[in-house]
């Protein structure tokens, strides 16, 4: 995943965090400067089984962590980033060998940044991004073709086609082994990256536009969010619950 730092030593993020490369040179405090990566790793590998907090959407997946964000401002989950330091990233993350890239954030076109992201794509790695909170249809990651956009389900409808996720007042961690609720389309497409690491794991072979059509068909309706045991079930072909999947699965094709 591409963020800001996770909070490894998070209690329901042991084992769960397999590296991390750290891109930013701003000066800022840890915790602190972790709290945005660290909620989107919650709701995508939180640790399940545990005896406490929360349970990510494939707990069993190991992430690598990308920082090439920064908080804008103490106490606050919000972050910016630059080309420069995206750059960096995202070449790191395409040389690590993943399947799964999180692009929880969002920006202006930027060609630099979206050939970077094209050769990921090009490469086989699924780039999931995250749709503006006004739900428009241009800008970074989301202009490159190929990129699976995500919009939260309480956000209005996209003319970009795009799946819907939850994505206000989810349930999350926090630096310092703490838990919070929080809102955006940065928690939605955790949830989309969460799902499709479960979706890779049962086949490997899908591609971008069979796990948009597989997901975004999982829906009841337009404006409805993606249902990962429906999306399950179609794949497997026959009645199988989710926490059977959860269960059987090492998750090898971890989110990143």
């Amino acid at each position: 995943m591409i963020d800001t730092g996770v909070d490894a030593a998070h209690p329901d993020l042991a084992g769960r965090v397999a590296s991390q490369r750290d891109f930013v040179t701003t000066p800022t405090e840890a915790p602190e400067r972790d709290r945005h990566g660290t909620e989107v790793a919650g709701v995508i590998a939180a640790v399940a089984n545990n005896g406490v907090g929360i349970v990510g959407i494939a707990p069993g997946t190991r992430l690598r962590s990308f920082r090439a964000c920064w908080p804008v401002a103490a106490g606050s989950s919000a972050a910016r980033c630059n080309t420069f330091t995206l750059a960096q990233a995202i070449g790191a993350a395409i040389s690590s060998g993943a399947r799964v890239m999180n692009l929880s954030l969002g920006g202006p076109s930027d060609p630099l940044l979206e050939q970077l992201v094209a050769k990921a794509i090009e490469r086989g790695i699924i780039v999931i991004g995250a749709v503006p909170p006004d739900s428009g249809t241009t800008g970074f990651p989301i202009d490159v073709d190929g990129v699976i956009a995500v919009r939260s389900s309480d956000a209005p409808a996209s003319l970009r086609p795009s799946l819907a996720a939850p994505g206000r007042d989810i349930l999350t961690l926090e630096p310092g082994g703490h838990y919070d609720y929080a809102s955006g389309s940065s928690l939605a497409t955790a949830h989309v990256t969460g799902t499709v690491a479960l979706l890779l794991e049962l086949d490997p072979r899908l591609a971008p536009a069979s796990l948009f059509a597989l997901l975004s068909d999982s829906s009841r309706g337009e404006d409805s969010s993606i249902d990962a045991c429906a999306a399950i079930r179609t794949l497997t072909r026959k009645g199988v619950a989710c926490n059977e999947v959860i269960a059987s699965r090492g998750l090898r094709h971890a989110g990143h």
